[in-house]
């Protein structure tokens, strides 16, 4: 018994030890590794002016079982959303109470808000681009007429 709890003393050493001098590994992968078919936005400018930014009132009142939240928001309508991008918006179903033990699910559409940030900023240097042959353009214009007749 004596030399079994000897055995068991160094097997819960050697186990401690191990666990101790565990060595953790990293890996880096980079953005590029992750993702795939990547591609330019086409058309970013023409598919943002689509949009119709909307400022708007949840009905709480008639959808408390929704718990949505009070007060004034701005956003999009999905159905406006999905016409012009049709992957940022989603279906989310809510269970809610209904009676005594008796559950429903609502269906409404979510938009992924967040994903119109790289449109946005395309469509920024796209219009940067045209202002800038603009500019171009109307110096070139200065130009011709700021030279004298002959």
């Amino acid at each position: 018994m004596k030399q079994s709890m000897g055995v068991l003393k160094k097997t819960v050493l050697l186990f401690f030890c191990t666990a101790i001098t565990g060595i953790a590994f990293t890996q880096t992968i980079t953005d590029s590794d992750i993702k795939k078919n990547i591609h330019a936005i086409h058309s970013p400018l023409k598919s943002i002016l689509q949009l119709e930014p909307t400022m708007f009132e949840y009905d709480t009142h008639n959808f408390k079982h929704l718990k949505l939240r009070g007060g004034k928001h701005y956003g999009f309508m999905a159905e406006n959303m999905q016409t012009v991008f049709p992957s940022l918006v989603k279906e989310k179903r809510i269970s809610y109470m209904f009676g005594k033990n008796v559950y429903r699910d609502a269906k409404i559409k979510t938009i992924d808000e967040a994903s119109l940030i790289p449109v946005l900023v395309a469509a920024f240097k796209e219009q940067q681009a045209q202002i800038e042959k603009l500019k171009s353009e109307l110096q070139g214009i200065k130009n011709k007429t700021d030279t004298p007749f002959q």
